[in-house]
């Protein structure tokens, strides 16, 4: 399963800061905001606004998309491929997980609640925590789910990347540089086509914890867009193998708590929207 997971800082999420420079505007709509130019680059020299900003990134990338020129991999989520998936974490990933890591669940009426498509966030404190997140899922709520991945980590690897885009709908988030503004765009379409997305807040791996700060990214991207968020957080009751325990005896235990979905109010600002995402993840 997919491993490690990209962080999106909050400067990212705003293409006018990344390429209009520092005077550049963020969700509130002050002055000095952008003006978009050939290709989806921004200027200075006009107010925006968070709807207009996600307007204009989604229709960045339906263009690329029109041009065949979207540069995450769209296989994964043909019907057949999705199917093909299903089965195999159904009768191989998931049964060998099942036989290191025993898991409880809490709260999984929650996702039957969430409106999709959504945003998941969780803590990531674990190796496989991809995997007990699919083990909590119901069927077809996982079936709907993709995961934003690190393109220079996962993706900059074709095994690692092939098997995260088969096993686990991941698609490739940059973390620098012009892939971070066509990263947002990827987001933003997915959620388009119903996917639900999960995304690791933290950016980085805390190996059974404590959960570290969030990154603004994910908390931006749910008010901007109006998704609901579903927020979890992953227990580790007893470690097992990949938490460094040699010989898991007994076996490792897990507790998957879901938490009731919830929407960011518009206009919220940016702190506050990541303190509720590392609040509502804390109390799930």
């Amino acid at each position: 399963m997919i491993q490690d997971h990209t962080e999106i800082r909050d400067d990212e999420l705003d293409p006018a800061k990344q390429e209009a420079g520092p005077e550049a505007t963020d969700t509130s709509g002050q002055a000095g905001a952008a003006k978009p130019l050939a290709g989806g680059a921004f200027a200075r020299g006009e107010k925006i606004t968070p709807a207009e900003r996600i307007a204009r990134a989604r229709a960045a990338w339906m263009e690329r998309r029109q041009r065949g020129e979207l540069n995450i991999p769209t296989w994964p989520r043909r019907k057949a491929v999705v199917w093909l998936r299903h089965y195999l974490l159904i009768l191989l990933v998931l049964p060998v997980l099942r036989i290191g890591y025993r898991l409880e669940v809490r709260g999984r009426e929650n996702f039957h609640l969430v409106s999709e498509p959504c945003v998941i966030v969780s803590n990531h404190n674990m190796h496989v925590d991809n995997g007990m997140l699919f083990r909590a899922m119901p069927n077809g709520f996982r079936r709907r789910t993709a995961v934003v991945a690190a393109a220079s980590d996962i993706f900059g690897n074709p095994v690692r990347g092939f098997l995260a885009s088969l096993l686990g709908n991941a698609f490739p988030f940059a973390n620098e540089g012009a892939g971070v503004r066509e990263g947002l765009e990827n987001v933003i379409g997915m959620l388009d086509q119903n996917w639900n997305i999960l995304i690791f807040p933290e950016g980085e791996l805390t190996v059974v914890g404590p959960m570290k700060r969030f990154k603004a990214g994910p908390a931006r991207i749910a008010m901007d867009t109006g998704a609901q968020v579903l927020p979890i957080r992953i227990d580790v009751v007893r470690r097992g193998f990949y938490e460094g325990k040699w010989f898991p005896h007994p076996r490792a235990s897990v507790r998957v708590n879901v938490g009731a979905p919830f929407q960011i109010p518009p206009g919220t600002r940016s702190l506050d929207a990541t303190e509720m995402l590392e609040a509502a993840v804390l109390g799930a």
